[in-house]
């Protein structure tokens, strides 16, 4: 069982840790920090203590880089600017290099990986340095650096979020309120190789798992979520219990038959009737002109169960209690003879009802029922009815080929109104809270073993364009790139306009910065 005993592993490959930290990047969660430190000398005069105080601003230039290390451990690469002003105005700027130790967590309120910084250490400085400071200088900045850096990363930002939203807690066809949603507990987490980590969370209250018993399912995916049968089954009652999905369904129907069978059956029922009303000497010729049955069912649906089973199939039983109903119509043209036919007196076009029949309370099993495991449109594991065998025991005296089709119908409403069997809600969630950015998941693995169900997919985003610093022109004749707020940019057709959130990148896809925005960057 590679999901340990939870309701619900989750996995993460540090691929789309690495995107979403450039997503984060783009989207401008790491805002530029600023500050001052005032240098710790005692006895300076006041005319002097204004000389005393640094101040600086610490921003990212590039988007961080993650990496699960071959101990297990997490960290982060930043490289970042900094601006000192000293002196009262002369200012010093500087790009560093730092690394990150990383507490990893599952966020059960938010169901997203997150990150928490526990520490920063500087790796490299790079000192536009045009004032040729002394190295004593320079260390003592550097000891700033390291204290500023300390507070933005530790104290400012706290946290990073490294996922999408991974399931939710709503499940469909409920009333709203937080009562009617899943519950989460029993967090854990798991760095499982130098590629993948783990996040595992029980449902409903229970509390069973072993952390140490999940194991690697993503087979390199991005993002892949596993979920154990009994969480599974206590999902669907939860689920059934609470749903304002229609337990039971009222229908019609309306049929046109034409059957030689029933064609004979109407003339002996009519000629017996004239015989006896004239002694045979009243002849009638009946001619059918149109049979039909209209018919009617409510079904009332209990909570099935289930059993999953191997090659992404379940097995499910159940039954239904059916209210069934059915009026038999005839239309018919009659001609009166008698004397043997040699004197016509009456021709005649008329309705008959024969039949007026039905029956409550009869109880449908549904007995080798099988399902496939599916994630609909809306990302929800379900199971799609593949087959099942229904018997409905009518004892109604009507001709057959009317009884067929009536149970036929009736057992083809069964199914096509049978309340869904929802599994699980739905697995990655197709936007990005507090942005317009969405996500797209391509699901590239399911496997249905019968102690748990497997998910593994990859993700795509779009919208970045809301927030990328950067628009380059993509028509071959141009190939030009821009700050968000040149105005070229502006002019850009929107089919031609392609988005960067790094200009690295940019350069880097044959991009030509912007003789105006960009001259640094322009070659011509």
């Amino acid at each position: 069982m590679q999901t340990g005993g939870y309701d619900v592993v989750v996995e993460l490959n540090e691929q789309i840790i690495s995107s979403f930290l450039k997503l984060g990047h783009c989207m401008g969660k790491f805002p530029t920090f600023s500050g001052s430190y005032t240098l710790p000398i005692s006895g300076v005069p006041e005319s002097l203590e204004e000389f005393m105080v640094i101040g600086y601003e610490v921003s990212l230039d590039k988007a961080p880089e993650f990496e699960i290390t071959s101990g297990l451990s997490l960290k982060m690469s930043i490289r970042g600017q900094c601006e000192f002003e000293v002196l009262g105005g002369i200012t010093f700027s500087l790009e560093v290099e730092f690394t990150m130790d990383l507490v990893p967590s599952f966020d059960q309120a938010t169901q997203v990986f997150k990150v928490d910084f526990v520490s920063a250490s500087i790796d490299d400085v790079e000192l536009n340095d045009l004032f040729n400071l002394p190295s004593d200088v320079i260390t003592k900045l550097n000891e700033i650096l390291s204290i500023a850096m300390g507070e933005y990363l530790t104290d400012d930002v706290t946290s990073i979020i490294l996922s999408p939203i991974l399931f939710s807690t709503e499940l469909p066809y409920m009333p709203p309120g937080e009562a009617n949603k899943l519950t989460l507990g029993l967090g854990n987490v798991k760095i499982l190789s130098p590629q993948v980590m783990a996040g595992a969370v029980n449902l409903l209250g229970y509390t069973g798992g072993n952390i140490n018993s999940v194991t690697d399912f993503t087979d390199g995916n991005h993002v892949g979520v596993g979920v154990g049968e009994a969480g599974i089954h206590r999902v669907y009652d939860f689920w059934w219990q609470r749903t304002t999905h229609p337990k039971s369904v009222t229908v019609t129907g309306s049929h046109d038959f034409d059957m030689p069978s029933f064609v004979d059956w109407i003339d002996e029922f009519v000629d017996w009737i004239v015989a006896i009303g004239t002694l045979g000497l009243v002849d009638v010729e009946v001619d059918l002109m149109r049979v039909w049955a209209d018919y009617g069912a409510t079904i009332h649906f209990n909570q099935l169960d289930f059993d999953l089973k191997p090659a992404n199939t379940v097995e499910l039983s159940g039954s239904v209690t059916i209210d069934l109903w059915c009026k038999v119509y005839a239309q018919i043209k009659t001609t009166t003879e008698i004397f043997w036919g040699l004197i016509e007196v009456d021709e005649d076009i008329s309705t008959i009802n024969p039949f007026d029949l039905s029956v409550n309370g009869i109880t449908i099993n549904l007995e080798n029922a099988t399902g496939k495991v599916e994630i609909n449109t809306s990302n929800q594991l379900t199971v799609d009815l593949l087959s099942a065998d229904v018997d409905i025991p009518l004892s109604w005296d009507l001709p057959e080929f009317i009884l067929d089709w009536v149970v036929d119908w009736a057992v083809d409403q069964v199914i096509e109104n049978l309340p869904p069997v929802v599994l699980f809600p739905a697995i990655i969630e197709q936007t990005i809270p507090d942005s317009t950015v969405t996500v797209e998941a391509t699901f590239n693995k399911l496997v249905i073993d019968e102690p748990e169900a497997l998910v593994a997919a990859n993700i795509e985003t779009s919208g970045i364009g809301t927030y990328a610093p950067y628009i380059a022109n993509k028509d071959p004749e141009h190939m030009e790139l821009h700050k968000r707020d040149c105005e070229w940019a502006h002019r850009i057709a929107t089919r031609n306009r392609a988005y960067f959130c790094e200009i690295e990148k940019a350069l880097a896809a044959g991009f030509n910065g912007c003789a105006f925005c960009l001259p640094e960057y322009h070659t011509g």
